[in-house]
């Protein structure tokens, strides 16, 4: 069953959903004109509300999987969720802006269902270079359908905004193929009076790596199009193919990870981070569009370095029972991340006296430094191998 083709497509197309939520950000302009009463910071609550929502979805989804719930069972329901949460808007144009943001907020329960579950199953079902091969495929489906999604949800735009929540329904593919996936073999549980395995803090500290990790590159993608402006190097249209290039790099990094995961091992992810580093410097000090090119492409390829190197360090560190909710901590940490890089980098700027504004790079000469610090640093930390259960 582990080398069969239509079990690693099942399993891969949980991970087709999982950037789902940026189906509607081409729309937003036009959903801010349907509503010309709501106030911006309120109307983006139509994408942010999901990705909040998903955080407590995703920890307790990881909790649940495979013990309490079938692994199954819980991508149904998220699926579902997903999908029906999606579309609905579609079907309420003449509802308040409330009503639309009470069913975007299922959306993201169904999408924080889902998120923790697709490296679970990688886990469960595979070892080995298949193992590496699967996790370094999960970005790039994960990326292809990140890019298909706001391709559509931006062409759907066009026509009128509720028909960016249609796309959404692109989840009905992985809701039917998920239905013939196999239910992997319950993990080994203690004997009667034996200790329950306690979680290794390897899984607290990757999740504060991740969550460290966003807050520090979350500038690239929230203001690229400010810095393309400012110094004059390309329109707005420049700035969305500027950004796709992350996407990209990770897929082509999602492609290669098995091959680098072969030679690097434990020290692909500093590699990867270091990769990173090397993208805030383009960013940072470079003065052309080929240099934001450049770094994006190297960026994208070193997170697809990083999150299936933590994930495939997960695998090796805890309880394969754990596994679920070890995932669930490190994606819920992941989002946290994002939304608050910005306020970790103005209150920094704050401190130094900066005044970003005027110093629109700023994040990134923090990010240059900061990612090259933690490479070196993790080049000489290392996480433990999961060991005989630690009782709670």
């Amino acid at each position: 069953m582990k080398n069969n083709t239509f079990l690693k497509i099942a399993v891969l197309s949980v991970f087709f959903v999982q950037m789902g939520v940026g189906t509607i950000t081409p729309a937003i302009a036009s959903i801010a004109a349907a509503f010309p009463d709501v106030p911006f910071t309120s109307l983006l609550l139509v994408s942010t509300l999901a990705v909040l929502m998903s955080v407590p979805a995703t920890l307790i989804s990881g909790r649940l999987a495979g013990g309490v719930v079938k692994y199954k069972t819980l991508l149904i329901i998220g699926m579902i969720l997903f999908i029906g949460g999606g579309i609905a808007p579609y079907f309420m144009t003449a509802s308040s802006f409330t009503a639309i943001l009470i069913v975007r907020a299922i959306f993201g329960i169904g999408l924080g269902i889902v998120t923790p579950l697709g490296a679970a199953l990688i886990i469960a079902f595979f070892d080995g270079e298949v193992r590496a091969q699967m996790m370094g495929l999960s970005g790039v489906v994960g990326n292809v359908g990140g890019i298909l999604f706001q391709l559509l949800g931006g062409f759907a735009a066009t026509i009128s905004w509720e028909y960016a929540f249609l796309v959404h329904g692109l989840g009905i593919i992985t809701l039917v193929i998920i239905l013939f996936l196999p239910e992997p073999a319950k993990a080994p549980v203690q004997a009667v009076g034996e200790a329950k395995p306690k979680l290794p803090g390897a899984v607290f500290a990757f999740a504060g790596l991740i969550f460290f990790l966003m807050v520090l590159i979350y500038p690239m993608l929230v203001n690229m199009s400010s810095i393309i402006a400012a110094g004059g190097m390309g329109t707005a249209g420049d700035a969305a193919l500027v950004l796709t290039m992350f996407t990209v790099g990770g897929m082509l990094g999602g492609l290669i990870f098995a091959k680098v995961f072969g030679i690097f091992k434990s020290n692909t992810m500093p590699v990867g981070v270091a990769l990173i580093a090397v993208a805030m410097v383009s960013i940072g000090l470079g003065n052309s569009i080929a240099f934001m090119y450049i770094g994006t492409t190297i960026a994208g390829i070193g997170l697809s370095f990083i999150m299936p190197s933590i994930f495939m360090n997960l695998g090796a560190a805890v309880h394969p029972s754990q596994m679920p909710t070890a995932s669930g901590i490190v994606m819920a940490s992941m989002n946290v991340g994002g939304f608050c890089s910005a306020y970790f980098f103005a209150l920094l700027a704050g401190v130094m006296g900066v005044d970003m504004m005027v110093n629109i790079k700023f994040p990134f000469y923090v990010s240059m430094i900061t990612f090259a610090a933690i490479a070196i640093a993790l080049l000489f930390i290392k996480p433990k191998p999961q060991s005989a259960a630690q009782p709670e």
